[in-house]
């Protein structure tokens, strides 16, 4: 190196030479990235350097890259990740119960979605349906593995009659709750009656007065207790006699007795109208129904009917053929 060069190197060194005084600006960020252009990147992840929940160390999105709640609007049509744009709405098509694998797709109240697929969050799924194997004799044991016996009980997965029931007619029959064959085979209920623990008694809500089933709360002539009749000019509410002649509350003056008749079994849709021992006041019709076979707790095999609770603690469950329960 010859000498005038040592000497600019020097004068650069000692800053002696130029007599500027310019240092760079304390204001600069000089980690920040830019892409040339001046723009600073801000979807940075910072490390927190803490402790997360778990006990690991945790970073901190921001910015672009900072996660997406599970159901987001879509932005322009475009969603983040591997979110779906079903409607306007971004979807995680893997666990969003409303679009389960599909935009279209919605898990039941008994599903759960789990990788793109509507899976039972309780007992197995048959035939899309979620059903107890251990209990359900249409699939006692595993799917489609129905017992012989369309009334048999699938108890512990395997098909068999319990210890508290009958064969009638070949068949085991729970008479327990059978209106048919209640206590023992060929025993039937009236109409006013139910199947309650092998004994027919009257329906919930009705009291038997004499030989018949009676609703006292609506009834002019057993108005609160049997034999307790209302004088003229007063009806029946609610187990009282009361002056007038206008029920209120929706209820319907039925032969001196102010009635709901959207339940009633006794005055079901229309004043007189009794339902059999076979059917249950729902909405103001009389629906068909059977107990449900050897269970006590929904869901139960009902074969596509609605299982509805039991008349009375400790009865079975009722299948119901109505799109709500009594």
């Amino acid at each position: 190196m010859n000498s005038s060069r040592i000497a600019a190197c020097l004068c650069i060194v000692l800053l002696g030479c130029s007599g500027s005084s310019e240092v760079p600006p304390d204001n600069i960020d000089l980690d920040a990235s830019t892409d040339g252009s001046g723009a600073t990147d801000s979807s940075v992840a910072t490390d927190t350097g803490g402790p997360g929940p778990d006990g690991t160390a945790t970073d901190t999105a921001t910015g672009a890259d900072a996660p997406a709640a599970d159901v987001i609007a879509a932005a322009d049509g475009a969603c983040p990740g591997t979110m779906v744009n079903c409607g306007g709405v971004c979807r995680d098509l893997s666990s969003d119960n409303n679009a389960c694998g599909t935009c279209t797709r919605s898990c039941n109240a008994l599903q759960k979605c789990v990788s793109g697929v509507c899976s039972c969050s309780s007992g197995t799924t048959c035939g899309g349906n979620c059903v107890d194997t251990t209990k359900d004799p249409r699939h006692c044991g595993a799917c489609g593995a129905a017992c012989p016996d369309a009334t048999a009980a699938c108890i512990d997965s395997k098909c068999s009659c319990p210890a508290t029931a009958k064969l009638c007619g070949g068949r085991c029959t729970d008479v327990q709750n059978d209106f048919d064959n209640c206590g023992d085979c060929g025993r039937a209920c009236g109409d006013r009656e139910a199947c309650i623990a092998g004994a027919c008694a009257c329906k919930p809500g009705l009291t038997k007065c004499g030989t018949t089933c009676v609703d006292t709360s609506a009834s002019a002539m057993n108005c609160g207790a049997c034999g307790k009749a209302c004088a003229t000019g007063e009806i029946c509410t609610a187990g009282a006699c009361v002056k007038g002649t206008m029920c209120m509350g929706g209820l319907r003056l039925c032969n001196g007795a102010c009635v709901d008749t959207r339940k009633s079994a006794t005055n079901c849709g229309d004043c007189g109208q009794t339902c059999g021992a076979d059917e249950v006041c729902v909405s103001g019709k009389c629906e068909n129904f059977d107990p449900a076979p050897f269970c006590t707790t929904c869901p139960c095999a009902c074969g596509g009917r609605r299982c509805c609770p039991p008349l009375a603690a400790g009865g079975a469950a009722l299948c119901v053929d109505a799109d709500s329960c009594p």
